[in-house]
């Protein structure tokens, strides 16, 4: 697979998450993982004007879609985003384990890849640092503030 096919790859996964925005947005932030035998995705964008991020599994509950056209999207996001990891063991680089992909309005993205070993980890922690990380957002859970201060006695 040459640059262009990953790069339509990539274009494919953006335009599934725009399809997915029922508005008018201004930047996304999507966080897509792998590995063996599993997948996910979810992402978080800005509506037009706000500075309070929509979580991409709420869309169905917050505006007239129904729970059965967000999941048929959101399965061809996550077949999308398989179709990268393979492509990228089938050109013999590393596979990775999870990226997060940053695209706004203009159509300027950047996507970072990370190849840490997931399989001892929460899925509940890895996501809550990666909130934290990207949008800033700060927990209530009390198991999720747990989670980002034993992640800053990590940073120390």
């Amino acid at each position: 697979m040459n640059e262009e096919q990953f790069d339509s790859l990539y274009q494919q996964i953006a335009e599934v998450v725009v399809e997915t925005v029922p508005e008018e947005w201004s930047k996304v932030y999507l966080y897509g993982e792998v590995v063996e035998g599993s997948q996910t995705a979810y992402f978080y964008y800005y509506p037009q004007g706000s500075d309070k991020p929509i979580y991409s599994h709420d869309i169905s509950e917050l505006f007239t879609v129904s729970e059965i056209e967000y999941k048929e999207k959101w399965e061809r996001l996550v077949d999308f985003i398989q179709e990268l990891w393979i492509a990228f063991k089938d050109t013999g680089q590393d596979p990775w384990t999870n990226f997060t992909m940053v695209f706004d309005k203009s159509g300027k993205f950047n996507i970072d890849f990370n190849y840490d070993d997931l399989s001892n980890t929460d899925p509940h922690k890895r996501k809550t640092i990666w909130k934290f990380e990207h949008l800033g957002i700060i927990p209530k859970s009390n198991s999720g503030k747990k989670h980002l201060e034993n992640y800053f006695l990590k940073l120390e």
